[in-house]
């Protein structure tokens, strides 16, 4: 001590901070780099250097939006295993499914799932961001049913009514012959289903025909942001809420972020007061939920506090999740004529025969076969969600790809990686075409395996039936009515903040004259 007090009052503050700190700074992270790269229990892993040995190459690539793009490369470069991290590594082989994600004992998720969740909700957990899997199991028995495709039919006379409306919104474009962001209408299409099955009424996008309530704004502004957030260092994530104030856009994105909290409560307190109104039997999941606080919410520990998460996950991932579904849909049909016209040929088939009448019913349309086929292939080709979903090695680690990641360190997959694994899906893995999922049950039940775009393990998305039923429906519905055709010659434009977003999907739909 006393040698590093005459150091210091020798050379002087200022000599020490112009010299001796930037010298040690330099000499830390020389040591580091040699540690990260040498001796580090993840060392031997492959890959490039930066991601071995700072967490900003992940965090850089949250920020440009393709982070998928570069771990794509990255495997076919280096293997089937590679470090994203220094603490951190993605794996694309399939069979590594049920090691990471497995159903009996599973293993925990990790900080990347918090940084969801604001600090500002006063609830116990939600599905999504509760880390603790006996937490989560318990919280899942007590909500599961409302999510379920029982109740999800239940509510189909709600997704009719939006798509009623839906259809007669479009149409106007078509009666025009005008241009329009058919993107930009099955998000709306997406967030009104999410509030009428939800919570109990439409938020209005498609009534004012724009983003009513800047409910679609304020989650495309604040989901970049989250997107860097998930993967910064826990240590380091209160220092961007203290630099917000110096940067405009930071500031814009944590308003919007508490925005959505707002906007979650506020549609919870509508959906209470409906419910204290209404005598009658409501199906919409809120009303659910609130049934469970009131006729046994004391006894499992499920308050309106906990309906408030599930207020906040369904504004923030709900509509998001699904709209990108039926984008991919529309957008992949666009490209491919032929699919096109083999499925609006056998939905006017089924139409014809008396399978199929307005409005189509989704069980209907999920015994169609090549119309199952097509959906499913969307969901391959683009899922949602397009970053690694990260967990903790268990006490005995992770034997991965002949590699051990010893406990406590974070293994994840990427569906946008796996999914195009040619092993499981043929050498046309990166090619849509739905007849895969119609050539043999062998290769069915292989490919089943290794989808894990809705998720792993015990933590499958669950919010899946509603998803799907939305695809099936609007889908077959926009074919049998309209033909459409992109109005432009561009690729669609995407941006990966963990929902991969997709943009100037900007179309031409015409009436078909039906006898």
């Amino acid at each position: 001590m006393a040698f590093l007090q005459d150091l210091l009052l020798g050379a002087g503050i200022r000599t020490w901070i112009s010299t001796y700190l930037p010298v040690a700074f330099v000499v830390y992270w020389a040591a580091w780099i040699v540690y990260a790269r040498t001796i580090h229990p993840l060392a031997k892993i492959p890959g490039p250097f930066w991601p071995s040995v700072s967490r900003t190459w992940i965090m850089y690539r949250m920020y440009t939006g393709n982070i998928q793009k570069y771990q794509r490369y990255y495997h076919e470069k280096y293997g089937p295993i590679i470090r994203i991290a220094p603490n951190e590594v993605a794996v694309a082989d399939p069979t590594a499914v049920s090691k990471i994600y497995p159903l009996q004992k599973p293993n925990q998720k990790t900080d990347w799932y918090t940084a969801w969740r604001p600090s500002t909700l006063d609830s116990r957990t939600d599905l999504f961001t509760e880390l603790d899997e006996k937490t989560h199991t318990q919280y899942r028995r007590i909500v599961g049913s409302a999510y379920g495709l029982t109740s999800v039919l239940k509510n189909e006379q709600s997704i009719d009514d939006v798509l009623t409306l839906f259809l007669k919104r479009v149409g106007e474009f078509a009666d025009r012959k005008e241009a329009f962001d058919f993107g930009k209408w099955l998000e709306m299409f997406a967030f009104e289903n999410v509030g009428t099955c939800i919570f109990g009424k439409q938020f209005g996008f498609l009534e004012h025909r724009h983003d009513h309530g800047g409910y679609i704004n304020a989650v495309h502004t604040a989901t970049p942001f989250l997107g860097i957030i998930t993967v910064t260092p826990t240590y380091m994530r209160p220092l961007v809420g203290l630099a917000a104030p110096l940067i405009p856009k930071l500031l814009k994105a944590i308003m919007a972020f508490d925005g959505i909290r707002v906007t979650a409560l506020k549609e919870l307190d509508d959906a209470v007061k409906r419910t204290e109104e209404d005598n009658s039997k409501r199906n919409d999941f809120m009303s659910q939920f609130l049934s469970i606080v009131r006729d046994r919410g004391e006894k499992v520990n499920f308050t309106i506090k906990e309906v408030s998460s599930e207020a906040w996950v369904a504004v923030t991932a709900g509509a998001d999740s699904t709209s990108i579904l039926l984008r991919t849909v529309f957008y992949k049909l666009m490209q491919n004529p032929r699919v096109l016209e083999k499925l609006r040929a056998e939905i006017d088939a089924a139409f014809e025969s008396g399978a199929l009448s307005h409005p189509v019913q989704y069980g209907a349309l999920d015994k169609l076969e090549y119309m199952s086929a097509v959906i499913k292939e969307c969901t391959r080709i683009f899922p949602s969600f397009q970053v690694t979903m990260p967990r903790h090695a268990p006490a005995e680690g992770f034997d991965l790809c002949g590699y051990h990641i010893p406990a406590g360190y974070r293994a994840g997959m990427n569906p946008a990686v796996v999914l195009f694994n040619k092993e499981i899906f043929g050498e046309d893995a990166r090619e849509f075409r739905p007849e895969r999922w119609m050539e043999s049950e062998a290769r069915n039940h292989a490919m089943d395996k290794a989808m894990i775009n809705f998720g792993a393990g015990t933590r499958t998305c669950i919010g899946r039936n509603l998803a799907l039923a939305q695809a099936y429906k609007v889908s077959a519905t926009i074919i049998r009515e309209f033909t459409f055709e992109m109005a432009h010659d561009r690729p669609w434009q995407t941006y990966n903040a963990g929902f991969r977003g997709q943009y100037d999907v900007i179309c031409n739909l015409r009436r078909r004259q039906l006898a």
